[in-house]
């Protein structure tokens, strides 16, 4: 999967999507993707392999199964994932889950 593919899947799914962060308020349910870190293969100071770890915010404000099997089986359903618990983010008074993965 690539960016631009992973955002096809997260539109296509019907949701408001961004890479690093919206540049406008936006209202939840939406999902938002970052890169946490490279995790590259390299030797003889050349880079062989680049895989990129992602964190996709899921933030939500009512919980809704439908929306969360939507990311888990549409949007990821083809890779290996993890996530994080619902965690309430008091000051932005939203839900939010965290998907990771490599692409």
């Amino acid at each position: 999967m690539t960016l631009e593919e992973l955002k096809k899947r997260c539109e296509k799914a019907g949701f408001k999507y961004a890479f690093g962060k919206f540049e406008k308020a936006t209202e939840p349910p939406h999902l938002v993707a970052i890169t946490t870190e490279t995790n590259n293969f390299f030797a003889d100071n050349k880079v062989y392999s680049k895989d990129m770890p992602i964190q996709l915010d899921y933030t939500y404000i009512t919980k809704n199964i439908e929306e969360q099997n939507k990311i888990e089986n549409e949007i990821l359903g083809d890779i290996a994932w993890n996530r994080t618990e619902d965690t309430y983010l008091e000051d932005e008074k939203v839900w939010q889950i965290s998907y990771f993965f490599e692409i």
